[in-house]
């Protein structure tokens, strides 16, 4: 079997992936292929079998352009690590006040302030993947009491509470994070109605943009400037169109940007190679999802 990368891999990684697959990976962005490990594009051929995304998200694919019989993997759990971390470093930023008061300090005001503690907060974690279960380990190290939105609930010991609606989840929860992939189900899903159920006061999106409706979350943040939403991601990026609230904390879709977690993404897709080889992959979707 021919299989391509449609992005740049150093050969040490090159090498590795042979080790893993048996197969001769090369670098070819333009070429299509029986297998491709693809980041942000793909060719389908007459002999193309299977898509492995090096990301757990598929929406920037265009997943329409694939015919019935390829199959389309995503790579779960990939960057979990660095994301989750990233999710800490931005409520611990609100909850502490680390650039308002750094910003006073700055300007010769040394004045103390109260804070918030995440110890005893309630986090609702919005979708309960690879993420999700890294987001609740870190959680309980704070103290913090978990609750989980996830269509296949399974016994997990960081997670307090299993919900069945993600209305149920806002309602009870003080902090909420969302880590959804975008599908034609999820796009838009955290409105208005969602919003107002929410007493809490930190919502958190490490996931996409256009899972939370715009104007929605715009006029809720003028409505309550004591609340904040933190967020990696923006309707529309790069390019940022709307003035950026003063209650929002904005990072460029950064929470992936770790080089170590790139190569070891690239390696978990192609231990998936593998398995699809051998009959057994796992994390296959159904592209309809994604258009």
């Amino acid at each position: 079997m021919d299989l391509f990368f449609t992005f740049n891999v150093s050969p040490e990684l090159l090498n590795k992936c042979r080790e893993i697959t048996g197969l001769n990976p090369v670098v070819n962005r333009d070429a299509g292929g029986e297998i491709q490990i693809v980041s942000t594009k793909y060719k389908i051929t007459d002999n193309t079998k299977l898509i492995q995304s090096i990301y757990a998200s598929l929406d920037s694919l265009g997943l329409k352009a694939v015919p019935p019989g390829v199959t389309v993997c995503k790579n779960s759990g990939a960057f979990s690590a660095s994301a989750a971390e990233h999710v800490f470093a931005m409520i611990l930023t609100a909850s502490k006040k680390i650039i308002d008061l750094n910003n006073k300090t700055h300007h010769k005001l040394f004045k103390k302030e109260p804070v918030d503690t995440l110890n005893g907060k309630k986090l609702g974690i919005i979708g309960y993947g690879a993420l999700g279960r890294n987001i609740a380990q870190i959680a309980k190290a704070f103290n913090m009491s978990v609750i989980a939105y996830t269509r296949t609930q399974r016994d997990d010991p960081n997670v307090d509470q299993f919900v069945v609606s993600i209305a149920r989840l806002i309602s009870l929860s003080d902090i909420i994070v969302i880590t959804l992939p975008l599908t034609n189900k999820t796009r838009g899903i955290i409105n208005a109605d969602a919003l107002n159920m929410f007493t809490g006061k930190l919502i958190v999106n490490i996931a996409r943009g256009e899972i939370v409706n715009k104007n929605d979350m715009l006029f809720y943040l003028k409505r309550f400037p004591e609340k904040f939403y933190l967020s990696d991601v923006w309707w529309n990026e790069p390019v940022i169109s709307e003035e950026v609230p003063p209650n929002v904390i904005l990072t460029p879709h950064v929470a992936d940007g770790d080089p170590q977690d790139f190569d070891r993404a690239v390696i978990q897709a192609c231990e998936n190679v593998k398995k699809f080889i051998d009959g057994r992959a796992e994390n296959v979707v159904d592209p309809a999802e994604y258009y």
